[in-house]
């Protein structure tokens, strides 16, 4: 296949992705960690009493299992799908909705279906950034082949790479595009204030059982991963960044492994375009290819913003909002886009350091953060409903005091201890006893 065929293979799937501002929906997927109520530790896969007993409990109500060597490994029905990260992080994905409240309604629905379960078991479903107690050193892998093939190559990658697998927790959103035109503003924009979206969402104040007193500590652990397929693609703030553009950058990453035929195969250090001289990709295989990247922004045909991570409700859904009022908001996305053009990505690499060491007193270019983060929050109001105006207050209250859910964890955890962490459980909020911290 020649270098222009490699390349449409992937540009057409993006270009599938191409819709009408009235067919705007939003993509979520939410990544959870199970783990003991008394001790905060993580619970393994195996057993009646793991990952693999609660799976085989959400059964009968109305799901269909996934298996590899009849292990049940995930679960999907009309509307939402659950699988399993590394480490056994529980995620869930809906179909994309048009409306938050649709999304919302939805995802406590599956609440109201796990958390009893979870409850019987003695056990918390924590939307938390990163694991608050177990180290990594005793966090089994999950039985899925693909993992099996991901442990072995990131060894060589990056320090923090199985800290990634086994240990992370995301909030991820997705949004659709119009056109090239409008993926290139929409893809640029993301990756712009994507050091500020990973501060807004910081909810990971525990690094191996101890306070993490930087910020956005899942960013560190992704800089430290594998830096050919982690942090933000190469060029992202190049003015002619386009859809072949993307393609090329997977096309020269090693996909570690890939999809043939039903199976898993390992691809060691050959790259996607070497791949593709010796055989001949489905498009769900391609699809698979373009799913072994981990950038910041990643893109199939929508844009995934992956930088998010995990919060309790209701930070979850104000963290949601935002993205739909930035990216699904004309004037709002203009004014981004047009300030993204003073920094090229050398200055997001510096501005993603300086957030991770200064938080709230940083600086992106030349603008104070704080006060950045600020007018993201009035930009995106300009194009939300009054109840979704609603749902940003949790979030952006608690911002405006130069806190996020980390610097508030962190502190209860220095007054109260790790069970302190015990709030960012979702138990609460079926039983009717939840609360916003204040």
């Amino acid at each position: 296949m020649n270098c222009e065929n490699n390349i449409e293979s992937f540009t057409s799937i993006m270009k599938r992705g191409e819709k009408s501002p009235s067919q705007f929906k939003i993509g979520v997927e939410f990544e959870h960690i199970v783990v003991d109520k008394e001790t905060l530790e993580s619970v393994a896969y195996y057993g009646e009493d793991g990952i693999e007993g609660i799976l085989k409990k959400l059964l009968v109500k109305g799901y269909e299992g996934k298996y590899e060597e009849n292990y049940l490994v995930g679960l999907v029905k009309e509307d939402r799908e659950i699988t399993l990260e590394p480490g056994g992080q529980f995620e869930v994905s809906f179909r994309p909705y048009k409306t938050i409240g649709e999304l919302k309604e939805r995802y406590f629905d599956f609440l109201n279906e796990i958390i009893p379960i979870l409850d019987e078991k003695n056990l918390l479903l924590m939307a938390i950034g990163y694991h608050p107690k177990t180290s990594i050193a005793q966090l089994p892998f999950n039985p899925k082949k693909r993992y099996a093939y991901m442990s072995q190559y990131f060894e060589k990658t990056g320090k923090y790479a199985h800290n990634m697998m086994k240990g992370t927790a995301a909030l991820q959103v997705s949004s659709d595009f119009t056109n090239e035109e409008d993926f290139m503003r929409k893809f640029r924009v993301a990756n712009f204030i994507s050091p500020l979206l990973y501060l807004i969402s910081d909810n990971s104040p525990i690094f191996e059982g101890q306070i993490y007193y930087k910020f956005g500590l899942r960013s560190l652990i992704w800089e430290n991963t594998d830096q050919q397929r982690s942090g933000n693609v190469p060029n992202a703030l190049n003015e002619t960044f386009r859809y072949k553009d993307y393609a090329n950058y997977i096309l020269n990453t090693p996909p570690i492994l890939m999809m043939k035929d039903g199976a898993f195969i390992g691809t060691g250090d050959r790259t996607v375009k070497e791949l593709m001289k010796a055989y001949v990709f489905s498009e769900d295989e391609i699809e698979h290819l373009m799913t072994m990247v981990f950038p910041d922004i990643r893109v199939k045909n929508y844009i995934e913003i992956r930088v998010g991570d995990s919060m309790p409700y209701p930070y979850n859904f104000s963290y949601i909002t935002l993205i739909k009022g930035i990216f699904y908001n004309e004037v709002a996305l203009e004014y981004l886009y047009k300030l993204s053009q003073r920094l090229g990505d050398e200055h997001m690499a510096r501005a993603k350091e300086m957030v991770r060491e200064k938080g709230f007193d940083s600086k992106l270019g030349s603008k104070p953060t704080y006060d950045f983060i600020r007018i993201m929050f009035d930009l995106a109001k300009k194009g939300l409903s009054v109840e979704e105006k609603d749902m940003l207050a949790p979030l952006e209250n608690l911002l405006i005091t130069k806190n996020n859910l980390s610097t508030i964890s962190k502190e209860k955890v220095r007054n109260e201890g790790i069970g302190a962490l015990r709030w960012c459980s979702l138990n609460q909020w079926v039983k009717g006893e939840g609360h916003e911290y204040n």
